[in-house]
């Protein structure tokens, strides 16, 4: 046979060979489902009877044939207490060596955990083959989960917390202050709150959280450390801690912020609540704290004309936010054996099916954005309006024994009473709390050691 005839049929072979491929696409990433589109689950979740009402019911609905296992972590809260010594993380990787469950269920730290010690499936080329939608969630978020993965996805989280600022109207109005707005500050907060000095009332209420709860607020949003990199020394003669401990230390002073007292383990109910009473100007709470506006039971709440605004935020980084953390990631066993029935369950719970679903839910709201754009007549934008701020986990604290905050607690709270109580300076305070946490993380060091 001539060279032109070989030449004739090679190309008549390529042709069919690419219309061939052209007619049964690129192989899939993951196999799909068996016939009937059958397959089975292994779920990793606290509790059986939470999954199925948050999750799995409305799963099941479109994937009925897809039989769905479900391995409780509640009991390992149980171990821990039977098996001193042993921590959380030790008992969950153990349960999942032993269980293989397909879909992990995690919080932040354990995903970039798992993440970064290749136990979870890269989720990068199945969402570009099945050009799942990334675009719909809120901003930021898709690049903070790839940074804790180390650049990649290895889960999705489908819903968040995040706190917001809530203001009595009425009492602004009553008193000619200016309503509180988007972008403040905690220096602006505090300013706003110190007018409400005269009326008897705090400006800014804190329920439940005390001096240093309010403290760490401040230090999250600011981005400061307690301990260096190793978890070795401890780092509080900053400035920035100092202007932190002294501007809490003057709300406190002055009456402009009202904290719960130290030592008190009550829990606070909405009859005693302040500001559901009418009797505080300002306070934080979650989405889930609208509900108290329509319990009939707060009855000076339902017929408050209230508002909300985004949290302080750092100058330096005026669209981020602290207080806003992803409720939980949904994330794939990289040794599972049904991979594509894993997919499709974080596919859909990431999806836009399940964040309409969940628009009745208050106490978490969904990460793909324009679902809840109102409760309870008010816009959701205050929720919405920060991106979630990558709050790298500190390995420096899994570095710093347990024990520790037993006695770092209470040197905490007798330094800031002090400036409160303006026994010490803030300069004075901090160079003696430095002083003696370090010698109490030594102590405990040592201790541990024999």
């Amino acid at each position: 046979m001539r060279w032109g005839s070989w030449l004739k049929q090679g190309t008549i072979l390529v042709s069919i060979m690419a219309l061939v491929s052209g007619c049964f696409g690129p192989k899939p990433v993951l196999e799909e489902l068996g016939k009937d589109g059958h397959g089975k689950l292994k779920v990793l979740y606290s509790d059986e009877g939470d999954f199925f009402r948050e999750y799995g019911n409305v799963f099941t609905l479109k994937f009925p044939n897809i039989d769905i296992e479900v391995v409780e972590t509640k009991g390992l809260y149980q171990q821990m207490q039977i098996q001193k010594g042993v921590d959380y993380g030790t008992l969950l990787t153990k349960l999942i060596d032993e269980q293989q469950p397909d879909v992990l269920t995690l919080s932040a730290p354990s995903y970039e955990e798992y993440a970064l010690d290749g136990k979870l499936y890269n989720l990068e080329s199945i969402i570009k083959q099945e050009q799942f939608d990334l675009e719909g969630f809120m901003p930021g978020l898709i690049d903070m989960v790839r940074e804790q993965g180390g650049g990649a996805l290895f889960g999705l989280p489908p819903f968040f917390f995040t706190e917001v600022l809530y203001y009595n109207a009425d009492l602004f109005k009553a008193n000619a202050i200016d309503l509180p707005k988007g972008g403040m500050t905690w220096k602006d907060l505090f300013d706003l709150a110190v007018r409400f000095e005269d009326t008897g009332m705090p400006g800014l209420y804190a329920g439940d959280e005390d001096a240093i709860g309010m403290l760490n607020r401040i230090a999250d949003t600011w981005g400061l450390q307690e301990f260096d990199a190793k978890g070795e020394n401890i780092l509080l003669e900053s400035e920035s801690w100092k202007q932190a401990y002294q501007m809490v230390a003057d709300a406190i002073r002055t009456r402009a912020l009202q904290v719960k007292k130290p030592g008190d383990s009550s829990f606070l109910l909405a009859a005693d609540n302040l500001f559901l009473q009418g009797n505080a100007a300002m306070t934080f709470g979650s989405s889930g704290f609208i509900r108290e506006f329509s319990d009939p039971q707060n009855k000076k709440a339902s017929k408050m004309d209230w508002g909300m605004v985004p949290v302080p935020i750092d100058p330096s980084h005026p669209n981020e936010t602290t207080s806003a953390r992803p409720y939980e990631y949904f994330a794939i066993n990289e040794h599972s054996s049904n991979k594509r029935a894993a997919w499709e369950f974080v596919k859909y719970v990431n999806g836009p099916e399940m964040a309409k679903a969940s628009s009745a839910i208050y106490y978490k709201l969904p990460t793909r954005t324009g679902f809840v754009k109102s409760i309870q007549g008010k816009s959701t934008e205050a929720f919405y309006a920060l991106q979630i701020k990558n709050k790298k986990y500190e390995w420096a604290i899994k570095r710093v024994p347990s024990d520790f905050n037993t006695a770092y607690s209470p040197l905490r709270e007798e330094a800031l009473k002090a400036i409160i109580d303006k026994e010490k300076t803030v300069d004075e305070a901090l160079a003696e709390l430095q002083q003696k946490a370090q010698a109490a993380l030594q102590k405990v060091r040592q201790d541990k050691v024999k």
